[in-house]
């Protein structure tokens, strides 16, 4: 069975490979769509009333949930687990850019703002969060940690074993049958063009790509990746669990040769990256 609906402004789908009856696969949807909405309303930039967008305006949040202060200390973690490429405090960067909850796409010419640094900007204890400077963004791994809880709470609660969640490319497969299950990648640069294949077990997956999200403003184009320099067209990851495979894949973009083979050796990642120039992958 095939469940959809939208959500953090794209399309999730999930696809259950388990033995249902029509009555457990309405528990499902609903079960599934309710988790995803109720995350979006916690943790949305563009929702101004969400903990995120709280903390970014008020720069403290008291007695914060275990679930919240858990999140935000998986950021602080990729931050060193990518030797500082990947940082969750560039939401006012975006902002400044136009990738805004109005989605104005227009350059307030502030967007050569630094970013924070996690270690020292964001303090974090069971009482208060602390947000010293910058803004989080969640970008970078919100969709596939969600998905992750997701693949957890539907194991867990509703005993499923088998099925396929994809949040807007971000994905994690259990199984199918017990055996993996075959994705096709996407160009970027043409969407609905396949240009490869991999398969997943009990994995998540993660592409990324400057061309997926980018305007142009009076600045000239940008994008929502804030990098000095990007080495691809396009990254596709799979790792242990889509959350991963979802940071890893915007870090990928940002590095050279050398430095991506240390993170794919260190992290056991699978990495494609994909050239638009010879169409290379």
């Amino acid at each position: 069975m095939t469940f959809d609906f939208p959500a953090l402004g794209t399309h999730f789908w999930i696809e259950v490979w388990d033995e249902v009856t029509e009555e457990q696969a309405g528990k499902i949807f609903d079960f599934a769509r309710f988790f995803v909405s109720t995350f979006e309303e916690r943790y949305s930039r563009f929702k101004s009333d969400s903990l995120i967008s709280t903390l970014n305006r008020e720069r403290t949040f008291e007695n914060p949930s275990e679930e919240f202060v858990q999140l935000l200390q998986y950021s602080k973690q990729l931050y060193l687990r990518t030797n500082e490429v990947f940082n969750p405090l560039t939401g006012h960067i975006l902002e400044a850019r136009g990738y805004d909850a109005n989605y104005s796409f227009s350059d307030s010419g502030a967007s050569k703002l630094a970013p924070g640094n996690p270690i020292t900007d964001i303090i974090i204890t069971t009482e208060r969060i602390e947000l010293l400077h910058g803004n989080v963004d969640l970008g970078g791994y919100g969709k596939g940690y969600l998905i992750d809880l997701l693949a957890s709470t539907l194991k867990a609660e509703l005993q499923l074993e088998q099925f396929l969640i994809n949040g807007g490319g971000d994905i994690f497969v259990t199984n199918r049958g017990g055996k993996a299950v075959t994705i096709h990648l996407e160009d970027p640069t043409k969407p609905g063009t396949m240009i490869g294949s991999t398969t997943l077990h009990n994995q998540g997956f993660a592409a990324s790509s400057p061309h997926k999200r980018a305007w142009k403003t009076t600045t000239g184009t940008t994008s929502h990746i804030i990098a000095d320099q990007l080495y691809a067209d396009a990254t596709y990851i799979k790792a242990t669990t889509a959350a991963d495979a979802d940071a890893f894949a915007t870090t990928a973009l940002q590095l050279d040769p050398q430095q991506l083979e240390r993170l794919a050796k260190s992290e056991q990642l699978g990495i494609a990256l994909f050239n638009a120039n010879n169409s290379s992958l």
